[in-house]
Formats: structure tokens, sequence, C-alpha cells
């Protein structure tokens, strides 16, 4: 289907917010860190668990998730992911230690990570044709984008109102439980009922079922994984969200490498954060559709990178201040082009579009499997090696964006041999 005049822009911000509000709790600490830790009286160590907890719904939960949104009603797995989120953080509000918060972050592991992901990517692939792939997934970016800045500058309201501290964090999080409320019902308004689609899709799985034994899960997820294309996308999404977790050490880099001062670091990370969300984004998905190609879109966005982080490895104290900035802005702006284009792949890389939710679920296990490994490494190597852990670090990532660049190729290869079949079949006919 392709939606027109106003109900394509409704329906993209209402997902967007949906998808921001259901990971806002889940990494409170990454802007929150200090009240959140006095709020559960926590240690550090146990701050970091909870992140790994929570990111092993991607591994588990992701392909699950995937599997049953291609097979049920997933507007309400869509909605019902919403609703839990509210329903798990005031469970936690009213008992905020840190037993409760294992429980309550596997509860939005599977709300976020099963429920919603893996639903969230098939609805919006389903919202245009093929050829405009690009530009859907951008404004989707966008629109998380601007949903982000919202839910925080709302916490950010209640936070101050509340005298900060404990108290304003509680209030911040309620703020967001309401808001889960309040979306439920506009999402369950405003999003169509895909009853009729699924009706088609089934009544062609049964006639396909006539010649060939029914598959099960197990079969499913099995075929699915011998796909080459479920891999290359798994290592597209991997590439460009490991860089974008090595951008989040940019602002320790500049003030203990650089000399940078702490508030000019600081505010580039702010502008590199949210600025280039509502830039790249939308850039990248414009882009996609103009080259006809995300996996050319992603081989620009792995250039740019290699290229940024092989000047890093070599700059000193001293460097320009515009330098930086400009250099930091134009990595991050590539980051989120990257992310306008990775989902885009699935349709280059020939997967069809009632495989799209399973295939993603299974390759974000792979794709997001950072948020299991990268920080604790990250952190290990600056424990243990001080500043050079830098070197280590772009290093690492150079590698990433090689490999990434090298999935790439072979998603192009892999769409050259489709049209070539294509047309060899339709010459024959």
């Amino acid at each position: 289907m392709e939606k027109k005049s106003l109900k394509l822009p409704i329906t993209l911000l209402v997902l967007g917010a949906c998808w921001s509000i259901v990971y806002i709790i889940p990494f409170i600490q990454y802007i929150w860190y200090d009240p959140f830790q006095q709020f559960m009286n926590a240690t550090n160590t146990q701050m970091g668990l909870l992140i790994t907890i929570y990111g092993f719904g991607n591994v588990f939960g992701a392909p699950i998730g995937g599997w049953i949104a291609d097979r049920f009603n997933y507007k309400y797995i869509y909605v019902g992911s919403v609703l839990l989120n509210g329903i798990f953080t005031l469970i936690f509000v009213m008992h905020p230690t840190y037993f409760m918060a294992v429980l309550m972050w596997i509860g939005f592991a599977i709300a976020s990570l099963l429920m919603n992901y893996p639903t969230h990517i098939k609805m919006i692939r389903d919202l245009t044709t093929d050829e405009n792939q690009g530009k859907i997934f951008g404004m989707n970016e966008t629109c998380i984008g601007i949903f982000n800045i919202v839910f925080n500058a709302v916490m950010m309201v209640f936070y101050m109102k509340f005298m900060e501290g404990v108290a304003g964090l509680k209030a911040a999080m309620i703020s967001i439980a309401v808001l889960s409320f309040v979306l439920t019902g506009i999402a369950m308004i405003v999003l169509d009922n895909p009853k009729e689609k699924i009706a088609a899709e089934r009544a062609k799985k049964a006639a396909e079922a006539k010649v060939k034994k029914k598959t099960n899960v197990v079969a499913d997820f099995l075929m699915i994984m011998k796909q080459p294309a479920t891999w290359l996308v798994a290592i597209s999404i991997f590439a460009v969200y490991s860089f974008l977790t090595t951008l989040t050490y940019f602002t320790p880099y500049f003030t203990d490498v650089l000399g940078v001062a702490v508030t000019f670091s600081g505010g580039v990370a702010i502008l590199r954060q949210h600025g280039m969300t509502l830039l790249g984004a939308p850039i990248g998905g414009f882009l996609t559709d103009k080259v006809g190609s995300p996996s050319k879109v992603l081989l620009g966005v792995y250039a740019i990178g290699i290229l940024g982080l092989g000047y890093l490895l070599v700059a000193d104290a001293g460097v320009a201040a515009q330098l930086l900035i400009a250099l930091t802005l134009i990595m991050s702006a590539a980051v989120y082009i990257g992310r306008g284009a990775y989902y885009a792949t699935t349709t280059e890389a020939g997967v069809s579009r009632n495989l799209t939710a399973s295939t993603i679920g299974i390759a974000a296990a792979v794709g997001f499997s950072p948020d299991l490994f990268q920080f604790t490494l990250f952190g290990y190597w600056l424990d243990t090696l001080g500043t050079q852990a830098y070197t280590y670090m772009f290093i690492f990532q150079a590698v990433v964006l090689v490999i990434g660049a090298l999935a790439a190729l072979k998603i192009l290869h892999i769409k050259k041999k489709n049209s070539q079949n294509v047309c060899a079949v339709a010459e024959a006919e």
C-alpha cells in the first residue's frame, strides 16, 4: 500500500514516537547516569550489567519477534509494546531496587526488542513501494530523532520541577509512563489494521502448502538463516551501529588526548547526537533513492569513516577546534546517513516483504551485538592502556568498516545477479 495526503506523515510521526518512547527508559543511564544510579543505589558494574541484560534481547528476542510479526496481526503486537513500556516503567518507579530493575529490563527487552523493533521495520517498509525505501526509512529516522528530543525535554522539565535528584528522576520517568499510555491510544486509532493483508498472505501460504509440507518456526528460521542476504544485512547494521558506538568516545578523546575543553567537547556531543539525527537520516534516504542503491550509499559512509579515523590516528594535540567540529559532524552525519540506508538493503538483497520482520529480527541479533561487548571492550582498554586505547578503538572500527564495505559489495553482486535472472526469464517467456 502507498499512503497519500496526511495519512503517511501522521503514521510516520506516530511510529517515530512509539519507537522513541520504548527505548527512553532502557537507555536512561546514557543521559541520567548519576541520578539513576542514586535512584537504585547501584554500583557502576551493576549499571553496566543492565545494558548487557537488555542487549540479549537483540540476540534472543528480535528473531522471535520478527517471526511473530510476519505471521500474526502485528498492529496489536506493536501497540502492546508501547502499553507494556508504560506498565514496566511504573512498576520500576514504585519498586526502585536493583532486583526489580533486572526484572523490568528483561521486560523492556521483550517490549521493545521482541515486540516493537522487528514489527516497526516491517510496518515502515510496507508504507511505500520498493523504489522509495530509502526515503521512507530516512523519514522514519528523522521522526524518531524529533521525538527523542521531545521526550528528553519533557523529562528534563519534570526533573527540574521536582527539585532534581531522585524525586526529579522519579517524576521524569512517570511522565514517560503517562506518555506511553497516551501513545497506546493514539497508535490504536492511527495505525492501519493489516488483517486483510494477513488473510491474503495466509491464503497464499495455504495454496503453497498443497505442494509442500507446512513449515514451522524452526524450519522458517533455518530457511532464513541459510540466505546470504540475512547475514549481509546483519553486517551492514553491525558496521554502522559499531561506528555509532565508537563515536560516543569522541568526547573523552577530545579532552584526554587532544586537550579540548570539556564544555566544548560536550557541546559538540549534543550537536552530534541530536542535530545529526535530524540531518543525516533524511539525506541518507534521499541519496539511497537518488542513487538507486543503499549499498552504494553505505560504501560512501564507510569511506568517510575510514578516512576520518585514519586522520585521528595521526592527529595530535593542538588541532584546530574548527577542524574537530567539522570532522565530528561529517562523521556523525555519515553514521545517520547509514542508518537511513541500511534497512533498505533488505530490498536490494532480495528479501521478500513477507519475510522482512523475520529477516530483520535475525539480522538485529548480529547487527546490534556491539551492545553486548563493545562498551565493555573499550572500557577495558581505557582502564588498562590509558590514552593508547583510542588507537585500538580507531583501528578496530576501521577494520569493521572495511568488512561492512565488503558486505555492501556482495549485496550489489546479488542485486546484479537477481536482475540478470529476471531478464533471462523475461526473454524466455
